[in-house]
């Protein structure tokens, strides 16, 4: 449930935008290889959002960092950047498997979204009432009301459900991260 996530509203680091992508299947460097990335260094959490600048420190690359979150699942993270809105970076992540996508920009639009092997499962703007498409909008619209509609916290619970895996601080804390870095295509 959305109240799960509350927690969410105290990461003051990731006040300026955001984006968290799980790949099902694909481990860390994989992960990197798919993205055309190159990793820089192993970080902490707070290594790595601290800041807050995230792509904006130099034009034309990204930097975010990736995990393992379980056997499953890998985890993209990226502080004020825009992999959320990286729609063939993203379609590249998730050939041949699922990838989800959490994203906020820093003037507060938002976008979830689910892709099955490039194709898009569901896609709406958590952050408002616009309607959700793709081939399973229909069929997730009860699990999206379930989960706590729309907002970040939602949509890290929506994230859960699809997943399977919860996050937490205290966990994203513990994990060490491959920050890396990828041209933007710009």
């Amino acid at each position: 449930m959305a109240g799960d996530y509350g927690w969410f509203r105290s990461v003051g680091d990731l006040a300026k935008g955001f984006c968290f992508v799980w790949v099902r299947g694909v481990r860390p460097a994989q992960v990197l290889k798919r993205m055309g990335a190159d990793e820089l260094e192993r970080i902490g959490w707070q290594q790595m959002v601290g800041a807050g600048n995230g792509e904006r420190v130099s034009s034309g690359k990204r930097y975010f960092g990736v995990s393992r979150l379980d056997d499953s699942w890998s985890l993209v993270v990226e502080d004020n950047g825009q992999l959320g809105t990286a729609d063939e970076l993203l379609r590249a992540l998730s050939a041949g498997t699922t990838v989800v996508c959490l994203y906020r920009a820093a003037d507060g639009s938002g976008r979830f979204l689910l892709l099955d092997d490039e194709a898009v499962q569901l896609e709406f703007d958590p952050m408002s009432d616009a309607p959700a498409s793709g081939r399973r909008a229909a069929e997730l619209a009860p699990l999206i009301t379930a989960v706590g509609g729309g907002g970040v916290e939602a949509g890290f619970a929506l994230a859960e459900r699809l997943t399977g895996v919860p996050l937490d601080l205290a966990g994203l804390q513990k994990r060490t991260y491959l920050f890396s870095t990828a041209p933007t295509g710009q």
